[in-house]
């Protein structure tokens, strides 16, 4: 028996049909938007907990210091003065070698060709670590190995044509605050050095100190250095593991055995030397020495 459809139940057939689809259609969409919304708030969660900009952006900032490794200090104002000079100055020029273009658009001395960089640069610099109020007084000071001149006509600090400077470089590793303050964790990567037979191409750094920047108007910068609770894989763990410890039993039982091997070794060296001396001896002195005991 056939059965047959109405035009009007054929019509309500595709209604629902078409209902079906777009409830199945609204459906992936919500799902999608789903998916879309958690992977925005991970994405946000991550950045808010990825600090690696940051990290980059002290390594900037403490580059000139770490070059000449300062001692531990409380307060700007007591930094040794040639140390802050130092990282001031090279500080400055490596940063504008870093930047885009480097040194073409500045001027160098037509006598020396050393490069004049300008006292108001270093000032720029320098405002960025510790603070706009903080004042260097400009004039020329000595390194280890070279002199660099402040000149008073231009304003400019005189550089030498010079290869790297510095012991180390910056590798920050960690930015925390306590009590108030932001510690910026540095480790110290040693640089290649002819004069300090420094070769190490490694990425390991040798220590770590803890650089202490306060809040002011707004701005992090630098009130103070101490040393980290960071510390580095002593060398001197491998080398302990490598020595074996012995009880004092052993140990007796050790020096005992060296005693016996150098008596055996005296008492072969002494037979050797009688059967040398036999070997050596002449027809004629072995006669003479016949002779003698037959008299």
């Amino acid at each position: 028996m056939k059965s047959y459809v109405t035009p009007e139940e054929h019509a309500r057939i595709h209604r629902r049909r078409r209902r079906q689809l777009l409830g199945l259609g609204m459906a992936l969409f919500m799902l999608i938007g789903v998916f879309t919304v958690l992977g925005l708030g991970f994405g946000l969660v991550a950045q808010l907990f990825d600090d690696t900009q940051d990290r980059l952006e002290y390594e900037k900032k403490l580059e000139g210091l770490v070059l000449f490794d300062p001692l531990p200090f409380e307060g700007i104002e007591n930094i040794d003065d040639l140390t802050l000079r130092e990282a001031a100055v090279w500080g400055c020029v490596y940063a504008i070698q870093e930047t885009d273009g480097g040194f073409d658009s500045y001027e160098r001395d037509p006598e020396t060709e050393r490069l004049m960089l300008p006292a108001v640069d270093v000032d720029a610099y320098l405002a960025k670590v510790v603070g706009p109020s903080f004042q260097l007084a400009h004039r020329s000071f000595e390194m280890e190995d070279m002199t660099v001149e402040y000149d008073e006509t231009s304003q400019c600090y005189l550089i030498p044509v010079t290869g790297s400077v510095g012991y180390y470089r910056a590798s920050v590793t960690e930015l925390f605050k306590k009590e108030g303050k932001l510690h910026v964790t540095v480790g110290y990567i040693p640089l290649a050095n002819e004069q300090s037979m420094i070769t190490t191409q490694s990425d390991v750094p040798t220590k770590y100190m803890d650089y202490i920047f306060e809040r002011i108007s707004g701005s992090w910068y630098l009130t103070g250095l101490t040393e980290s609770e960071t510390k580095p894989a002593a060398s001197s763990e491998a080398q302990s593991s490598s020595v074996i410890m012995m009880d004092e039993q052993a140990l007796q039982e050790a020096i005992l055995a060296g005693a016996d091997l150098d008596a055996s070794s005296d008492s072969t060296q002494g037979e050797a030397a009688s059967e040398e001396a036999a070997s050596s001896e002449t027809p004629e002195s072995a006669a003479a020495s016949d002779s003698d005991s037959a008299a």
